[in-house]
Formats: C-alpha cells, structure tokens, sequence
C-alpha cells in the first residue's frame, strides 16, 4: 500500500477503519475537521441518537471492544407507539427472539471508543482541528483551510456526505454523485430526566408519535434523558416560528412530551434544523491512491436506523478485500465498490420506505394485520421467512438479498390477506430458504439487560 497512509475523517467509520489498518500493521495518519470530542464539548442540536444494530455489532466484537460499548447502550426491543388521541401507548415487538433488540448509544460515546481503540494499536495517529480545504489526487497533497499541505500515498474518504475526497474524485471524472434531497426536516430536542434521575417514559423501547406527514421519535441516553427528533415537511418548521405557534403545535400533536419538557420552546428556538438526503455515488475509487465509504459514498436518511451500521459494515468489507490482495490495492478498491453499491442502494431504497412506514404505517389497520401474519408466519417457518426488518436489523445478510427477499414475502402476504382460501403455508415454504448468520452476529453480542 502506498505510504503515507492517511485517513479523512475520525468519525465512527474512520476511527473503526484506522483500528482495522493499525491492527495489521499499516502506519495511518487521520485529519479530523473538529476538535478531539473526547476533551471536548461537543455542539448538540444535529446529532440524532444511533440505533447500533448487528451490522455494526460485528466490526465491535472484530476489534474487541463490546464489552465497553454494551456499558453504554439502552436495548430497545421494541416501537413503542403513541397514536393520536391515544392515552395509552402500545409496544411492537421487532421480533420473537431474544436478541432481536436494537440499541440505543450516543454517538459521541461510541465514537470516543473507536477513537481509543484505533490510538490502542500503536500505529495510528489522530490530527485534529485540520479541516480540509481540497484534494490534489494527481500529485497526492492535501490542502488544509489554513494554507499549510501534507502528502498522502493513499488516502480513505470517511469523511462524511461532504466529503472532500469525493469532491477530488469527482474533480478528476473518477466518481460522479447526486443527492435527492427530501422535503422532509429535522430538529433535535432533549426529554429531560425526572427529578430523581430515572427516565421519565419506558427506555427499553423506540418511541415513536405517528402523525401522519410529520413524527416525533424518542431513544433513550444512560443519563435518564431521551434524544427525540421531530421529523416534518419543511413548511412545518417554515411555520413554527415564534414561541406560541410552537407551543400550540406541541400541545395540539404532542401534548404528553410538551407537558414532561418545561423548556421545549427554548429547546426548539435554539436548537438548528438540519436537512435528510439520499448521496448515491459510482466510481468510489482512483487507482490504488483514494476511496470513499460510508456517508462520503452512501449517506441515506435515518430512517432505518442503518447509517452507522452501513457504514461501519462498509469498512469490514473494505478491510477484508484489502487482505485478501494486500500487493493490488486498486483491485481491492474495485471489489469492494462492486459488492457493496448494490447493497448500499438497496439500504437507501428500504430507508425511505421506512419514513412511510414509522410515521402513518404503524397505526394502519392493513400494516397492523400484514405484520402481525408475517410473525405468525416467521414462528411456523422461521426457516424460510423472516420480516423485513429483521432481516436488516438482526442479520448481515446483503441488503439487496434482504430487500428482495422481502418484496417476495410480501407478495405472499398480501395474497394471504386478499384470499383465505389460499394454501399460506405452501406458499411459505416454497420460498428459498434464509442463508445462515455470519458466524459473529452472534446473539449474545450485546447484552439484554
């Protein structure tokens, strides 16, 4: 591999890639736009809660760390939903089994984590405060905002939907890229903890308020408080401009979380709104000099909880075509963009999907009973059917093998619901059968506490 090795972006993606590279021996150099979060206060206000699921559960157990990043999670085993006009929210399981929780874990704990790890291995150093200005890939330097340069042999683009690294690409007519901009925003606000510490609603689930066009979300943090995100067209936040028209619209649509947050409103006038969009890239690579991964090639909308675990199943893929060609690196490049796109697309489909399903569909009487077979059926053949989001949450199995797994179960379902005759059973059976787990996604991965 050529030398200097150098990483953009200390993220969680960048931090886990740079332990990968020091783990097998390669000197690694990481430029971070931002301040070591480890020392320092980090902003809040555009960080949503992550959901740590199995694809990103494995790379942890690779590089040893579990065991510190199981201190810092909350398992949620469910959707917790609070329909409208409803006093009483009701839990939806996401599965039957046991391991079958997703978890909820504070970025800037998990990535502190990965950052000690990558340090751990002796062959990694962090340099942060750089910001990068652009790219020359021909003559291999970087340009920071302040002026000054410095080389690179090969450079790794972990460095988020803006990446610099794509632009260099894109630059040079290596990688073209796009992004669809939903027209759908967020805002971050905090549920504080009650008086004595203790959360104030259930944390073990994913609260979810379905309204329709817009949703409120809730994931509970180890310090009591819950990270909620309120998702909505842009003409709503458009709308909630002053003090009182986002106190009526908290009241009107969320009146149990306006009545346990006193400084919603403040919460709300400071906190900044942030943009969701889809990045789809090709050409994620130039010879054997520069990559990109993660949000620089496949940023997707939340909604799927699958951002970080994508990303962070990205780079155990990248590191296992590295080894397997340690002496052509640009070929290894060329694999792992031609395993991992479809795959990358196929998770930014299912994302938006996902939006639908979490703000309208968990209150439909169609979606209700089309769920609610597919786990009977799950239960009677779990050999041969597994629901959608089990298959991307629990397993590693390719999402473009789950995706279109699922569109096949799909059909089978809703021709079950549209005929009672029909042979269900039959119809189950004769789809292929589920592939086994990779052997790490093991389920004691994470604790259920």
């Amino acid at each position: 591999m050529r030398t200097p090795i150098v990483i953009a972006g200390a993220g969680p993606a960048g931090a886990l890639l740079a332990t990968y590279l020091g783990r097998a021996g390669h000197e690694v150099t990481v430029y971070e736009s931002r301040a070591d979060l480890r020392s320092t206060t980090v902003a809040t206000g555009r960080s949503i809660n992550l959901a740590l699921a199995t694809r990103g559960i494995v790379p942890l157990i690779d590089i040893g760390v579990i065991d510190r990043v199981d201190d810092i999670t909350i398992p949620m085993r469910g959707r917790m939903v609070h329909a409208p006009n409803d006093p009483a929210p009701a839990l939806q399981p996401y599965g039957s089994q046991p391991h079958e929780v997703i978890h909820s874990v504070a970025r800037t704990d998990l990535n502190a984590i990965l950052l000690d790890a990558a340090e751990a291995t002796g062959n990694v150093t962090f340099m942060f405060n750089h910001p990068i200005d652009h790219i020359d890939l021909h003559n291999s330097t970087i340009t920071f905002t302040d002026g000054t340069n410095a080389p690179f042999g090969v450079i790794f683009g972990t460095d988020g939907a803006g990446s610099p690294v794509r632009h260099a690409l894109n630059a040079i007519g290596a990688c073209t890229s796009h992004t669809d901009w939903l027209d759908h925003d967020y805002k971050e606000l905090t549920l504080p903890p009650a008086a004595d510490g203790s959360h104030r609603i259930d944390p073990n689930a994913l609260h979810i308020w379905p309204r329709g066009e817009f949703m409120l979300i809730a994931l509970a943090n180890p310090t009591g408080d819950f990270t909620m995100t309120l998702f909505a067209p842009k003409v709503t936040f458009t709308e909630l401009t002053d003090a009182a028209s986002i106190s009526r619209f908290f009241d009107m649509h969320f009146g149990d979380v306006a009545a346990l947050t006193p400084n919603l409103v403040e919460q709300y006038l400071a906190n900044p709104t942030g943009s969701l969009g889809t990045l789809r890239a090709t050409g994620w690579s130039y010879e054997d000099r520069a990559i990109i991964l993660g949000d620089a090639a496949h940023a997707i909308v939340p909604f799927h909880g699958q951002g970080m675990n994508a990303a962070m199943e990205s780079v155990r893929a990248l590191d296992r075509h590295l080894r397997a060609t340690p002496g052509d690196i640009g070929a290894a490049f060329a694999r792992f963009e031609h395993e991992r796109r479809p795959n990358t697309d196929a998770i930014a489909d299912m994302a938006l999907d996902n939006y639908i399903e979490m703000r309208s569909g968990v209150v439909d009487p169609d979606y209700l009973a089309k769920r609610s077979l597919a786990l009977e059926l799950e239960q009677r053949h779990p050999e041969h059917i597994s629901p959608r989001y089990n298959m991307v949450m629990f397993s590693t199995m390719p999402y473009a093998e789950a995706q279109q797994r699922a569109r096949a179960q799909a059909d089978v379902i809703a021709e079950s619901i549209a005929d009672p005759n029909v042979d269900v059973d039959s119809l189950v059976t004769a789809l292929p059968k589920l592939p086994n787990l990779d052997p790490l996604a093991r389920p004691d991965a994470l604790s259920v506490r």
